[in-house]
């Protein structure tokens, strides 16, 4: 699926609120930790993030392993991770807006609008059944033992 620049920047804006969210979590770190975590996230090469962040090339060369193993990088590397994780992932709103476009497309086919609508309402429970049942009373409810016992035996 291709996403369009409203919602990659849609995307972009829920990790932004989430990471200054967690920044509180990992105030331990330097800022070029903090720039070389997000750098590392997104390209996974710790020596290019390293120089990216700010650090020498030849720091870089030699110690940028020494970065992703430090604890706190870790930790909000891990978060960062998390968040682009979460971030990709299409809500059940997203879904019915989606679909929805679908449906509404004169351009697409249409068997594929038709299906669009189709597990929309699906989605929203317009195609729950509803069952009337009646209940009665059990006959036997108020009987003893004793009166059951007949009733058995009588049959």
């Amino acid at each position: 699926m291709i996403l369009s620049n409203t919602d990659k920047n849609r995307c972009k804006g829920d990790l932004r609120r989430f990471l200054y969210a967690q920044r509180k979590d990992v105030t331990a770190l330097t800022e070029r930790q903090r720039k070389f975590a997000e750098y590392y996230v997104q390209c996974g090469n710790a020596e290019q993030a390293a120089v990216s962040a700010g650090y020498s090339e030849q720091y870089a060369r030699g110690n940028a392993y020494k970065l992703v193993a430090n604890s706190g990088v870790a930790a909000y590397i891990k978060q960062l991770s998390e968040a682009a994780q979460t971030a990709r992932i299409m809500t059940a709103r997203g879904r019915q807006e989606l679909l929805s476009d679908i449906a509404r497309d004169e351009d697409n086919a249409a068997a594929d609008r038709i299906r669009a609508v189709d597990t929309l309402n699906k989605m929203t429970g317009e195609y729950t059944t509803k069952v009337e049942a009646s209940v009665q009373k059990n006959p036997f409810a108020e009987l003893t033992t004793e009166e059951l016992r007949k009733v058995i035996g009588s049959g």
